[in-house]
């Protein structure tokens, strides 16, 4: 009985609390550079290519990256929540509307400096394009490839902070014949070792 007493009050407790909280980043989303060592962007529309959005983001970014060496593009979403709840929460990028559906998924993880990054990558398919997604949640200085594992921090931070603010990112790349999925992991996890440490300094 006295458990369920305490489910309840602590239930009652997180709602309000996301009723009641705003959090606002230590930037803006929308300020993030355009240039980022050896790539620059550039920004996008929504339904561009093999590009990705989420609507429910309170600041987000769409943007091409790509390598000032040689040009390759590299689709990026920057999404930030300042306060989830129900009707506007993340959900994991692999879930799409739009004929894509993904292959396979594995959990990846990248080490730069002292930085750990913890990911998830797919395989996305629509007809015969494919493309080689990475994917990885930011909060608190922490990056978090599990939903369920967010969902667990988002409540904590929500009852012990106050608050419970994350970000998302999403960088895909097209895989093709010319350009088979050992190179575009590469490449892609090349990006996300120059992006993610930039990310968490600034969200």
């Amino acid at each position: 009985m006295a458990a369920c007493l305490i489910l309840i009050f602590a239930g009652l407790f997180v709602n309000d609390r996301v009723q009641e909280t705003t959090t606002l980043t230590s930037s803006s989303v929308m300020d993030f550079p355009v240039d980022l060592n050896e790539y620059y962007g550039e920004d996008i529309k929504p339904l561009y290519g093999y590009s990705y959005d989420n609507p429910h983001a309170d600041e987000k970014i769409l943007r091409i990256y790509k390598n000032k060496k040689d040009n390759k593009e590299l689709y990026v979403f920057i999404g930030h929540w300042k306060n989830q709840n129900e009707e506007k929460r993340i959900v994991a990028p692999r879930y799409t509307t739009d004929g894509w559906s993904y292959y396979w998924i594995k959990k990846s993880v990248l080490r730069t400096g002292l930085t750990t990054i913890n990911l998830k990558k797919f395989l996305n398919e629509k007809g015969h394009r494919k493309e080689l997604v990475y994917y990885c949640y930011i909060m608190n200085d922490e990056t978090i490839s599990s939903e369920y594992y967010l969902k667990i921090r988002s409540m904590l931070n929500l009852l012990l902070r106050g608050r419970n603010s994350a970000s998302l990112l999403r960088v895909a790349m097209p895989v093709t014949d010319e350009w088979p999925l050992e190179k575009a992991e590469v490449y892609e996890e090349a990006f996300i070792r120059e992006i993610v440490p930039l990310m968490m300094e600034k969200f």
